[in-house]
């Protein structure tokens, strides 16, 4: 841009945003445009929290030094625009903002305001209390777990205020390997700081089946657990900006417990309310089974064992999305024709998306998370069921018998209507024990078949044993174990 005189106006945008543990993941966009009553204006996004913001200026990238503009060049927090002056004796000038004290850039997308509905209010709940803080490698969010929206009872457990503390990590990264989310408890947090749970309930009502799908949740997509603790399991429709039909939206709502965001895109449906007015435009590339599909999807019957229902299909149809439920993030084509880079606006080079498909979240984390999350309880909030499931819930081991000193490969069948429940199949046993000689090599080949290696030591005593499979539980409930009496008989 050249004004009347040849001063001709530059600007770089450089990662300096001091006070940072690594400035390279922070950006914030500097733009150069016209100015009201003539001349040229910066401008930059806003860093929030105590950010001050200087501009500095050079005659030439070349040189090394670069001086602050000595009239009004530094500013507290809200200012993000200067009017550029012209530097005498200079042809061409270089600027750029330097920012201290900025904000992490997820901060942006969390509440700044968590005001009580007047229901909750009216029936004694506490109010919403959210507190989002940062230090070099973590993003603090602290909550009570408290709904800015109505509370309705679709469980018996009740709401009540939690003391809920995560950190996620700042600088989130690929792990080497993927990671599957715990089977209950918190896989993930909404920018209001309440919970996301995984797309499966826990023993009771019905066995590790989709809450969704069986008409468990409240219209907000969530309910509470056995410790009275609010959470969702499908997109908190209920907090967004509702479609109209013409809009296309695209906005992070969540962030995963290793970092990455939760990102919701959807367009409206003209004509339509509730679901259906919430056309998502991200594709999971989970595929039911045909029986499940017939008999739960279309037919009506209860879900149970969502997991063990599913197939990640790299070929499904209108896939768009990975095995975790989530992509690289790059430059996209929007439906009004315009191009929206995605990496460049949310700050992150990966994100899940939300689907209208299992898992809705996510499945896998595709980077480390910091924690597993809490959560949990006795009823169809988040768990239940018996320590342990009695004398008959193991029913066979094949073969039945060996002699001592002998090594063997034996599979265990497990009680299919075993109470509590058998865990899904992606969960593998801890332990699996004949008397007092434990199995090594353990596969989980089936829901109800657990293969392993008998090393019978020369000295063992003779005669039937019984036969222990200990699954770990739920996030705080301990080990589930599952117990045959006198199944296999040492010779």
């Amino acid at each position: 841009m050249r004004q009347s005189n040849q001063f001709l106006v530059c600007m770089v945008v450089l990662g300096l945003l001091l006070g940072l543990a690594k400035p390279a993941a922070q950006e914030y966009r500097l733009r150069i445009g016209q100015a009201e009553g003539g001349g040229h204006e910066l401008r930059w996004d806003a860093a929030g929290g105590q950010a001050k913001y200087t501009v500095h200026y050079t005659t030439g990238l070349g040189k090394s030094q670069w001086s602050p503009l000595s009239a009004g060049s530094a500013w507290p927090i809200d200012t993000t625009s200067f009017k550029l002056p012209l530097v005498l004796g200079a042809s061409t000038g270089f600027f750029r903002v330097e920012i201290e004290g900025a904000d992490a850039h997820q901060v942006r997308w969390f509440a700044t305001e968590m005001s009580a509905h007047p229901s909750n209010q009216e029936a004694g709940y506490p109010d919403p209390e959210l507190e989002v803080s940062f230090d070099d490698d973590f993003i603090i969010v602290e909550s009570n777990g408290i709904p800015t929206f109505e509370f309705v009872s679709t469980t018996p457990n009740g709401l009540r205020g939690q003391n809920f503390e995560w950190e996620i990590p700042r600088f989130p990264q690929s792990a080497d390997e993927l990671t599957q989310i715990p089977l209950l408890g918190t896989v993930a947090i909404t920018t209001a700081g309440l919970p996301i749970y995984g797309p499966n309930e826990a023993q009771i009502p019905h066995p590790y089946g989709d809450p969704y799908i069986n008409g468990i949740l409240d219209y907000c997509h969530g309910h509470t657990g056995g410790q009275a603790d609010y959470h969702f399991h499908f997109a908190p429709t209920c907090m967004f900006e509702a479609p109209d039909g013409t809009e296309e939206h695209y906005n992070i709502i969540g962030f995963a417990l290793d970092g990455y965001p939760i990102i919701a895109r959807y367009k409206g449906i003209h004509g339509e309310t509730g679901d259906e007015a919430f056309g998502w435009q991200e594709v999971s590339g989970y595929e039911p089974d045909a029986d499940y599909r017939e008999e739960v999807i279309e037919g009506g019957a209860n879900s149970t064992y969502a997991w063990d229902n599913y197939n990640y299909e790299a070929k499904r149809k209108g896939r768009t999305l990975d095995e975790c439920n989530g992509r690289a993030l790059g430059k996209v084509k929007l439906a009004s024709g315009a191009t929206f880079d995605e990496a460049s606006f949310f700050g992150f080079d990966y994100g899940y998306f939300v689907t209208a498909e299992f898992p809705y979240f996510l499945a896998k984390y595709h980077g480390t998370p910091n924690a597993a999350g809490g959560g949990g309880g006795g009823q169809p909030g988040g768990g239940g069921g018996q320590p342990g499931g009695g004398g008959d819930s193991v029913v066979r081991v094949t073969p039945g018998s060996g002699l001592v000193g002998k090594r063997l490969t034996v599979t265990v069948t497990l009680n299919g209507n075993a109470q509590p429940p058998l865990p899904p199949v992606q969960i593998r046993p801890s332990r699996v024990s004949i008397g007092e000689i434990d199995l090594t090599g353990l596969s989980r080949t089936s829901r109800t078949s657990i293969r392993g290696t008998l090393q019978i030591p020369a000295n063992a005593g003779k005669g039937k044993k019984d036969v222990t499979v200990v699954f770990p539980g739920p996030p705080g409930r301990g080990d589930v174990s599952f117990v045959g009496d006198d199944l296999f008989e040492v010779k």
